[in-house]
């Protein structure tokens, strides 16, 4: 999904939420209490999550200054995650995530000026599977209970495995990096009900905290490490999801 994509999504949950309380018409998720600003009641279970999906092959493909590109990969992204409501409009829970991505790289040709360079037979495959704390208040849009902003914080840890290499029979070939990162966010977003219990989320990344450190085999005779903290208090178009939710 392009960031083009995303801010047309964003602005029409947006728009509808701006005019909820002028024509949108009042849901009942069993409360008991809809002259009440409840997004979601004490006693709430959240089940909900986000699926990316992509493949790419090319063949004698041109890109700017890189030629002669054949190559094909895939990535995916599995994210689900559980909360339970602790109080009215306020749920507490986990996340995991699982992504994967694979780039298989038959030759690929770069030239610039007089400086020209090749790549043949390139293979990476990484792995990354992570864990989060969630704290998530709703802060309800108008009286309807169909929309609401919520403001994400999560403390999680991840470990990702990498792998790149020349086409070689043996597996011990390569260059093998394991990753551990402990982190720190929080992630605004808005909820809307598209039923009395199914709701679309979109969700940014604005503050966060990464600290981590890896260590490197190399055809395993070199070894290496290295560790890297860094914090961030911007717009992050990149951390951008869309997802489902179920509320019951």
């Amino acid at each position: 999904m392009t960031r083009k994509s995303l801010c047309i999504i964003l602005a029409v949950v947006l728009l509808g939420a701006s005019t909820s309380g002028a024509f949108a018409q009042r849901i009942d998720r069993g409360y008991g209490r809809l002259n009440e600003r409840v997004f979601a009641g004490k006693g709430t279970f959240t089940i909900g999550g986000n699926l990316q999906f992509s493949y790419h092959s090319m063949k004698d493909y041109n890109f700017i200054i890189v030629d002669g590109i054949n190559s094909n990969g895939y990535s995916i992204s599995v994210s689900p995650h559980f909360l339970y409501m602790i109080i009215d409009n306020v749920g507490a829970g986990f996340r995991v995530d699982y992504d994967r991505t694979y780039l298989d790289m038959s030759s690929a040709n770069l030239s610039v000026s007089e400086i020209s360079m090749s790549v043949r037979d390139y293979l990476l495959l990484s792995q990354k599977f992570s864990g989060a704390l969630l704290l998530r208040p709703y802060i309800p849009l108008g009286s309807s209970g169909r929309f609401s902003m919520f403001a994400q914080v999560e403390l999680g840890y991840s470990n990702s495995r990498l792998k790149n290499t020349a086409y070689i029979a043996s597996d011990t070939k390569g260059t093998f990096t394991s990753r551990n990162m402990i982190f720190v966010g929080v992630n605004p977003g808005i909820s809307a009900f598209l039923t009395n219990h199914l709701a679309l989320e979109l969700s940014v990344g604005v503050l966060g905290f990464n600290y981590g450190w890896s260590s490197q085999v190399h055809n395993q005779v070199s070894y290496g490490s290295d560790g890297i903290s860094n914090a961030s208090l911007t717009v992050n178009f990149a951390t951008i999801s869309v997802g489902l939710a179920y509320y019951l």
